[in-house]
């Protein structure tokens, strides 16, 4: 499904502005290195969705990687906000990017760096149709930074899209140690075996996604390591993301999966 087009306005360190007139400068580190986070946020018309457990993720990583916000949760709310009633949208996708900002050639980080900070909304389907998935050979470091946070250093995702969608598939999914799946290429995995979905621990590579979260806590998920032979004996899968909510597979390596929508019921009442 083709992405739909990135509004012509943004917001940028604070201010709203047409997206034409953002410069950013050739020595910034999110530019040159992928040194920086993002989120993806739902715009539903009415409010930004899962809003705090986005900002709990982005704060958490930002802390970890030493990466200053400076900008409260309230002015990057507003902000975001200001961007989305701008852009007449009623359901689209909010795109919020930090990087560390300017810094010298080389690797290490500069004291006197300022980060950058931009906001981009772009229209979004309304319904995302079953998918058809196939496993790559891309492998998540499960112990990497860049498998853990939502870093802009994104080049194996992209690598492993591209080989899914060579093999016709919609999408792709990476593999994580030890002959385990990790996720897919921008959503987590969820399959349904033994009489309950299942979705693989964080130590295998999966990415702590919002909605992969918000389910884990609602009892309705369990984290358990998925082996590559799994996928050819579960029952149904789907993949989540705080776009698409839960989005079924129809079709996992080659192999057509029940999709009943009393399986995913649930699931999806638990988001509403």
């Amino acid at each position: 499904m083709t992405p739909g087009p990135v509004g012509d306005m943004c917001w940028h360190n604070g201010h709203l502005v047409k997206a034409s007139d953002v410069r950013i400068d050739p020595t910034d580190r999110g530019f040159t290195l992928g040194d920086g986070l993002f989120e993806t946020l739902l715009w539903t018309g009415h409010e930004i969705r899962f809003f705090d457990d986005h900002m709990a993720r982005l704060g958490h990583g930002a802390s970890q990687l030493g990466l200053t916000i400076p900008f409260s949760i309230t002015e990057l709310e507003n902000g975001l906000l200001a961007l989305a009633h701008a852009s007449g949208l009623t359901r689209a996708a909010l795109r919020l990017m930090v990087t560390r900002g300017v810094g010298p050639r080389g690797l290490k980080v500069s004291k006197t760096s300022l980060p950058n900070v931009l906001a981009t909304i772009a229209t979004i389907p309304t319904e995302f149709p079953a998918v058809d998935v196939r496993l790559v050979d891309i492998y998540r470091a499960s112990g990497a930074p860049s498998a853990r946070f939502k870093t802009l250093s994104y080049v194996d995702n992209i690598v492993a899209l591209s080989l899914a969608q060579n093999m016709g598939a919609d999408d792709g999914l990476m593999r994580g140690r030890d002959g385990s799946v990790a996720c897919a290429t921008s959503a987590n995995i969820l399959i349904h075996q033994d009489g309950r979905w299942q979705t693989p621990p964080l130590e295998d590579g999966a990415l702590p996604g919002i909605v992969r979260g918000r389910l884990i806590r609602a009892g309705l998920v369990t984290e358990s390591r998925i082996h590559v032979a799994d996928l050819e004996t579960c029952k149904a899968a789907c993949l989540t993301n705080a776009l698409v909510g839960v989005r079924p597979i129809h079709t996992l390596n080659g192999r057509v999966l029940q999709a009943e929508h009393r399986l995913y019921e649930e699931l999806i009442e638990a988001l509403t």
